[in-house]
């Protein structure tokens, strides 16, 4: 077996064996080098030819030759070894490399960096987790994406239905927005069948991620662990459970509606949200991640509906309460209607809190950018808001508030994901060295961000 894989990298076309070649030339120039310098006798016909020559040039026999001789190659075939090696390298790199334009080194420096990265957990779903996702990617690769699975509207109802699953359609925008390249493989993804017919409005991706469970015989962990892989994703995906969950919400006059695409236009106030099962049973690996966690986000993205039907699972709040991590939440631009209509910053922390026990954040990330006058106007009327900060009594809660500009003028109604990340990165820096909230934000508001 072993001979069989050492013997298929001379297989023609692989463009290794020349580098090979070279490599081994140079280390026989190396040993005929230093034999010369140390004068082996076995190499003595070597220098009767070096000194045979030396004479016919200099009418006299010159030793010192010798040693120039081999001084010589050794330094020739230090520079073969080292190309020999380099070229082996890139050889086998580029054949796994995303871009093949991509500079060896340049990989090579990134991974170290990424992997020397803080261990982050973020818990979620919807599309505000995968814009975070986005921008963390390019600062760790030591991500952990805990996902909400209760989704029924759309291609992921649908599919949850008839397979009897968990829903795909969050897990499915978070593997693209940790794969190394975003490009063909999001555009493919993300592709929606139209027409009139069973695929109209089923997303590839969602497809493609229950075709895999089915063939895993329905292990949805082998089925990421899969799709991760294809798509070179920085990090892993995990479901906060894997079994068949549905989420119910109780509105404030005590009507329970049912089925989380439903809760947005109940038209009334949420009181609670529970799941049924009650306390589903948690991914082992979704504990072990916060366990490890150096720190734990929450958000941002749909109060009731993707942040904490999470908490909900068995188990989970309890380890995240119990962590030694930072846990920050990331508070949304804008309130949503249906869900958080009328809703303060601290009343988001204080609904997560009810749901979760204290101690499940202990530190709130807001966006203090300036929004045009002429979108807040155009979301007022659908009932959405501008998050308004109300630090003070947040501080009465034992949570610090840490304000920041997280937009950009392009899309101001959600977080730009560049931004996000390298503010958050910043404040998880910040944190080891206890730097005060005041100076943080005073820090956050250079020109570079």
């Amino acid at each position: 077996m072993l001979r069989k894989r050492w013997f298929r990298w001379l297989i023609p076309g692989l463009n290794i064996k020349r580098w090979l070649a070279l490599y081994s030339l140079g280390v026989g120039l190396l040993i005929i080098g230093i034999s010369l310098l140390f004068n082996y006798q076995w190499l003595s016909y070597i220098e009767d030819i070096v000194l045979a020559y030396s004479y016919s040039l200099t009418g006299y026999y010159n030793y010192n030759v010798l040693i120039l001789v081999g001084t010589i190659l050794i330094v020739i075939a230090a520079l073969l070894i080292l190309l020999g090696t380099s070229k082996v390298i890139k050889t086998i790199i580029r054949a796994v490399l995303p871009d093949p334009s991509s500079k060896v080194s340049d990989i090579i420096f990134q991974n170290i960096r990424l992997d020397k990265g803080p261990k982050i957990v973020v818990i979620g779903g919807g599309t505000g987790l995968s814009n975070l996702l986005r921008g963390l990617k390019d600062h760790t690769s030591n991500l952990s994406a805990i996902v909400t699975v209760a989704d029924d509207g759309g291609s992921s109802g649908r599919l949850r239905e008839d397979f009897k699953m968990i829903a795909p359609g969050d897990l499915r925008n978070c593997l693209v927005a940790l794969a190394e390249q975003e490009g063909v493989m999001e555009n493919l993804f993300r592709y929606r069948f139209d027409g009139d017919n069973e695929l109209s409005g089923h997303s590839f991706g969602n497809l493609f991620i229950t075709a895999l469970a089915q063939v895993y015989d329905g292990d949805v962990e082998e089925a990421l662990e899969a799709a991760s892989k294809l798509l070179r994703v920085r990090g892993r995906v995990i479901p906060s459970s894997t079994e068949f969950i549905q989420l119910s919400a109780e509105l404030v006059d005590g009507t329970i509606v049912n089925g989380e695409s439903n809760i947005p236009h109940s038209g009334q106030a949420i009181k609670r949200v529970f799941s049924t099962p009650a306390l589903p049973k948690p991914e082992g690996a979704a504990l072990q991640a916060i366990d490890e966690a150096d720190v734990i986000i929450l958000g941002p993205g749909s109060l009731y509906t993707s942040i904490i039907p999470n908490l909900l699972t068995d188990k989970i709040a309890d380890h995240v309460r119990a962590s030694k991590a930072n846990k920050i939440y990331i508070a949304n631009v804008m309130t949503q209607p249906g869900e958080t209509l009328g809703y303060s910053l601290a009343d988001h922390v204080q609904a997560i809190i009810d749901h979760s026990g204290v101690g499940i954040v202990d530190t709130v990330l807001a966006n203090d950018g300036p929004l045009p006058i002429q979108m807040v106007e155009q979301y007022s009327a659908v009932g959405s808001e501008p998050m308004a900060i109300d630090s003070k009594r947040l501080q009465e809660m034992g949570i610090r508030t840490v304000r920041a500009t997280l937009i950009s003028q392009e899309k101001p109604a959600v977080h730009d994901p560049e931004r996000l990340g390298k503010v958050l990165m910043d404040i998880i820096y910040a944190m080891k060295s206890d730097m005060e909230p005041r100076v943080l934000e005073y820090y956050l508001r250079r020109a570079d961000h």
